[in-house]
């Protein structure tokens, strides 16, 4: 009873003072909602950019190389800076490029653009990307002058191709390239951290002649 007594003798007390000083009160919680609201929106991010992993197998192995330039930017690499790193690397077991970017699909009823990657043919295997139709590309096709051939999301498969199993080997157009589907893959292959996720994927033919820019 006593320390019933105690709590409203508190509560009094603190609503005279609320009224008394009622601006300084809203002040010292607004502040407080802020403080706990940028440290919120902090943790988040860096939960998700630094302590959540990637969603791909032993992400804990995985490294991205970028090339830095003196000015502070980033950026990718040429073919040539791949393959050598590639190479020559003692530390790294294995690697893969990628350039995303769109095109312009014509077949079916409507034209539609879609989201694309160009991938080199170790791409699919280290990330683990689960391959529900068909096949990805071979080593053969993703040299230069290789086969026109194209790997296509779960997602466009359903929507454009109504899921239809004999959608291997069918021809697909691409910005007025005729390509091959080859395989699709499936919903669970999450590659958001590099972007939007792709419609298709097709490869990247690296010539290490080239000066071409790419990102891996």
């Amino acid at each position: 009873m006593l320390s019933l007594e105690t709590f409203f003798q508190d509560l009094k007390h603190s609503l005279r003072m609320f009224r008394q000083s009622w601006g300084f009160t809203l002040a010292a919680v607004s502040a407080l909602a802020l403080g706990i609201g940028a440290n919120t929106a902090i943790f988040s991010v860096v939960s998700a950019v630094l302590l959540k992993p990637v969603p791909f197998p032993e992400p804990d192995r995985l490294v991205m190389f970028m090339t830095t330039f003196p000015q502070g930017q980033n950026s990718g690499a040429s073919p040539a800076k791949f393959q050598h790193f590639r190479e020559q690397s003692t530390v790294v077991q294995d690697g893969a490029a990628f350039r995303t970017g769109v095109v312009n699909y014509t077949g079916g009823e409507l034209p539609e653009q879609l989201r694309s990657a160009q991938v080199s043919a170790d791409y699919f295997k280290l990330f683990g990307a689960p391959v529900i139709r068909g096949r990805t590309f071979s080593a053969e096709e993703d040299r230069p002058n290789g086969e026109r051939v194209a790997v296509i999301s779960e997602n466009l498969w359903r929507r454009r191709f109504n899921g239809d199993d004999k959608v291997i080997g069918q021809p697909l157009s691409l910005s007025g390239d005729q390509y091959t589907v080859i395989g699709v893959i499936g919903f669970s292959f999450n590659t958001e951290e590099f972007g939007p996720p792709p419609d298709v994927w097709t490869p990247f033919q690296l010539d290490p002649n080239t000066s071409d820019q790419g990102h891996y």
